[in-house]
């Protein structure tokens, strides 16, 4: 059918049944759709007198600007590749902004390189992100915005030419990464129409994108199934937020990012398609549900290959459908209407306004206070005879020497080893004994892992509280506890865990006959939180946590692709804050997961003495950052 098509598309008789309006800078598009074959020239001649609203007729535009809202405009100018026009949020710097909008860090130096002008982020001034660089579910609201006259099909995508300027803009090459995510397929995509030649497409040419080099973004949207062109259907999340409904059900088929979702016998489900390469474990049940532990990761792997009807969960057909029931998903990724994503941005939202910025370069006046897990008779993850305690415990003596060397930062420890003190000895397998101790007064061998788990916030409060005082505001306190976890082995990289506000009680106290012979629970048994400390301590927390890992990341080290920061510790339907975060005093408090000592990469690169110089370095470099000027680099 498709030079049936094109032949039709050149037979442009007839009146065009289109509006065009200019409202803001931005075009809005009406078509009065008929179930006709004819009414496909209605669409290429709307497209193609896009370049006439900017300028009389025969007059080249010069850009061509499309609401996104609410995230931006889409400018397309001449000379240059669409780009999507944003404002920075707060303390937004290169590496976030491109978390926030590509959904990785990996295309910071892109967008960066697409502002020459700007050496940073700033709030008043527009970004330009390419569209090659943006999130999927971005990329595909941009295309259909662009290109309305596109439409997936049986055979792929059908893609429509603009070149709106007149200068072979759409090349073979730019075509092909927008769509296939790769240039290098422009091969393949010139072979797939012989019909247009080699050279750049021209203008008004109908581009098939076959089914199998599609990113999965566009695969995820059903086919249409005939050639008749059809009105964009645009999801309820895509237009304003309408009031939730509890119990709303989203129609099968309706896309959402790289999600879609439905409803069968067994009830909502989101539904993905899974990738070359991916794997149900990592793919799937890591990133939408937010499980990390293996046998969690396990179980609930499990139940969504029974849910989907797949048999063997190490032998998955690329594209295969995958359904996850919807109450697993994690809200970031359901609709924008859905009342758990509303309730999370709601959430979100309110937490910005507790975000206090606090200037101290080089750290000066800032107040640290380490800690690194376990150790004693609690040896922490062992994974291949390795120890988490010891090389938890080296990275935080390598963190005390850096900030002391290269900060002016104040430095405290809570826990120390009695043979080897804060040494750093240059040897990559470290001595695996059970030597650390707590400094409370008497000193605590860790004999019981919990008994230390509440000493050791004990301790810090202490500090904070009789050493510190009231002379040292409570923004300028740092808490940091160094682990590294044995998480499922497909989970790579550093994390790092903040106090959920949720999570926290007004008041604690530990009720353990034991604890009374330590001064510092003598002193203060009861620890106390005001109304808002606790959404003040999270923001703090997690703008410390967004400069550490942005940091970690510079220095070109694995961090966890799937929302690296975490409010809470997630295993099945338990969720909590680890002690040393839910009942800290200091306003900036995170829990640093240096590795996965169950991911063999991980385990092989914190048993290198010169990667862990390195990673303290980093961290050490992003404590910096996240008070340098008032906000992460």
């Amino acid at each position: 059918m498709r030079p049936a098509l094109k032949a039709e598309a050149k037979r442009t008789t007839g009146p065009l049944r289109a509006g065009i309006t200019r409202e803001e800078g931005s075009f809005a598009f009406g078509w009065k759709w008929r179930q006709s074959l004819s009414d496909l020239k209605v669409g290429l001649l709307l497209v193609l007198s896009l370049c006439c609203v900017r300028a009389p007729m025969c007059e080249a535009p010069q850009r061509l600007d499309v609401s996104l809202q609410p995230h931006g405009t889409l400018r397309w100018e001449r000379g240059s590749e669409p780009m999507l026009l944003v404002r920075p949020s707060r303390g937004e710097g290169w590496i976030k902004l491109a978390r926030r909008l590509s959904g990785t860090s990996a295309t910071a130096r892109q967008i960066r390189a697409a502002n020459p002008s700007l050496r940073e982020p700033m709030r008043d001034r527009s970004v330009r992100v390419p569209l090659t660089a943006l999130r999927a579910d971005l990329r595909i609201e941009s295309v259909r915005k662009l290109f309305p006259v596109d439409r997936r099909t049986v055979a792929g995508w059908d893609h429509l030419v603009m070149d709106p300027f007149g200068e072979g803009g759409e090349s073979w090459e730019w075509i092909a990464f927008v769509f296939t995510g790769q240039s290098s397929s422009a091969g393949a995509l010139s072979l797939a129409n012989p019909d247009l030649g080699e050279d750049a497409p021209r203008r008004a040419a109908m581009v098939l994108i076959p089914e199998s080099r599609l990113l999965p973004v566009f695969r995820s949207v059903p086919p249409v199934p005939t050639p008749t062109p059809t009105p964009v259907v645009v999801h309820p999340s895509r237009q304003p937020t309408p009031s939730p409904t509890p119990g709303r059900a989203h129609p099968a088929g309706v896309e959402s990012g790289v999600l879609s979702f439905g409803r069968d016998q067994k009830g909502e489900f989101a539904q993905y398609r899974l990738r070359k390469g991916e794997a149900l474990y990592s793919a799937v049940v890591v990133r939408f549900t937010g499980e990390l532990h293996g046998e969690q990761v396990n179980t609930l792997a499990l139940d969504i290959a029974a849910r989907s009807g797949i048999q063997d969960v190490t032998s998955i057909p690329v594209g295969y459908r995958i359904k996850i029931p919807l109450e697993l998903v994690l809200p970031e990724y359901l609709p924008i209407d859905h009342p758990r994503r509303l309730e999370w941005a709601q959430e979100e939202k309110d937490l910005a306004r507790f975000v206090e910025v606090v200037r101290a370069a080089d750290l000066s006046g800032v107040h640290v206070i380490l800690d690194a897990g376990h150790g004693g008779k609690d040896t922490g993850a062992i994974q291949a005879s390795m120890w988490e305690a010891p090389y938890a415990y080296d990275v935080m003596c390598r963190i005390k020497v850096n900030l002391e060397r290269h900060t002016r930062a104040k430095v405290w420890t809570i826990i120390s080893d009695s043979s080897r003190g804060y040494s750093i000895p240059n040897q990559d397998r470290l001595l695996q004994d059970r030597d650390q101790v707590l400094l409370t007064h008497p000193q605590y061998r860790l004999e019981d892992s919990s008994t230390g788990v509440h000493l050791r916030w004990y301790l810090a409060n202490d500090i904070i509280k009789r050493q510190l005082g009231p002379k040292v505001p409570r923004s300028k306190i740092v808490f940091l506890s160094v682990h590294a976890d044995s998480l499922h082995p497909s989970v790579r990289g550093s994390m790092v865990y903040v106090p959920s506000r949720h999570l926290r009680p007004s008041s604690y106290t530990v009720r353990r006959r034991s604890m009374s012979k330590y001064e510092e629970y003598r002193r203060s048994p009861e620890v106390k939180f005001d109304s808002t400390f606790a959404a003040r301590a999270e923001a703090s927390s997690r703008r410390l946590a967004e400069s550490v890992l942005e940091a970690i990341e510079r220095n070109e080290m694995a961090v966890h692709p799937y929302s690296p920061i975490r409010d809470r510790v997630k295993r099945g339907r338990h969720q909590f804050v680890p002690a040393v975060l839910r009942y800290s005093l200091a306003q900036h408090a995170i829990l640093l997961e240096c590795s996965n000592l169950a991911n063999s990469e991980d385990r092989a690169l914190l048993g290198s003495v010169e990667w862990r110089e390195e990673y303290a370095r980093a961290v050490v470099e992003g404590m910096a950052a996240a008070f340098e000027n008032g906000r992460s680099r």
